[in-house]
Protein backbone atom coordinates (compact mmCIF):
# COMPACT_ATOMS: atom_id res chain seq x y z
CA UNK A 1 0.00 0.00 0.00
CA UNK A 2 1.38 3.44 -0.99
CA UNK A 3 0.10 6.52 0.79
CA UNK A 4 -1.24 7.84 -2.70
CA UNK A 5 -3.58 4.96 -2.35
CA UNK A 6 -5.83 7.23 0.32
CA UNK A 7 -4.76 10.27 -1.80
CA UNK A 8 -1.76 11.43 0.71
CA UNK A 9 0.96 13.61 -1.25
CA UNK A 10 3.90 11.33 0.45
CA UNK A 11 6.03 14.51 0.28
CA UNK A 12 4.03 16.87 2.57
CA UNK A 13 3.09 16.22 6.11
CA UNK A 14 0.34 13.65 6.54
CA UNK A 15 -1.82 15.51 8.70
CA UNK A 16 -2.30 18.70 6.72
CA UNK A 17 -3.89 16.75 4.30
CA UNK A 18 -7.35 15.33 3.75
CA UNK A 19 -7.67 12.05 2.63
CA UNK A 20 -9.13 10.97 -0.52
CA UNK A 21 -9.88 7.25 -0.80
CA UNK A 22 -11.27 5.35 -3.98
CA UNK A 23 -14.91 5.45 -4.10
CA UNK A 24 -14.77 1.72 -3.41
CA UNK A 25 -12.49 1.48 -0.46
CA UNK A 26 -14.26 4.90 0.90
CA UNK A 27 -17.54 2.43 0.85
CA UNK A 28 -15.90 -0.13 2.40
CA UNK A 29 -14.27 2.01 5.02
CA UNK A 30 -17.77 3.95 5.90
CA UNK A 31 -19.35 0.14 6.57
CA UNK A 32 -16.92 -0.22 9.45
CA UNK A 33 -16.56 2.81 10.50
CA UNK A 34 -20.24 3.14 11.32
CA UNK A 35 -20.55 0.09 12.61
CA UNK A 36 -17.35 1.09 15.04
CA UNK A 37 -19.61 4.63 15.41
CA UNK A 38 -17.08 6.54 14.93
CA UNK A 39 -17.10 10.45 14.15
CA UNK A 40 -15.70 12.13 11.49
CA UNK A 41 -13.06 13.61 13.46
CA UNK A 42 -12.28 10.12 14.17
CA UNK A 43 -12.27 8.79 11.05
CA UNK A 44 -10.00 11.03 10.02
CA UNK A 45 -7.61 10.33 12.48
CA UNK A 46 -7.46 6.50 11.47
CA UNK A 47 -6.82 7.82 8.06
CA UNK A 48 -4.01 9.66 9.43
CA UNK A 49 -2.85 7.23 11.75
CA UNK A 50 -2.88 4.16 9.36
CA UNK A 51 -0.86 6.40 6.57
CA UNK A 52 2.01 7.87 9.23
CA UNK A 53 2.29 3.85 9.67
CA UNK A 54 2.65 2.92 6.68
CA UNK A 55 5.02 5.73 5.86
CA UNK A 56 6.87 4.96 8.46
CA UNK A 57 7.39 1.25 7.64
CA UNK A 58 8.01 2.06 3.88
CA UNK A 59 10.94 4.52 5.09
CA UNK A 60 12.65 2.06 7.60
CA UNK A 61 12.29 -0.61 4.59
CA UNK A 62 14.73 1.95 2.94
CA UNK A 63 17.04 2.17 5.53
CA UNK A 64 17.97 -1.55 5.72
Amino acid sequence: MTLNFYGFNPFRPIREQKPNPLPDCKALDDTVFDILGLTEDERLGVYWAVCELVRNRLEKARSM
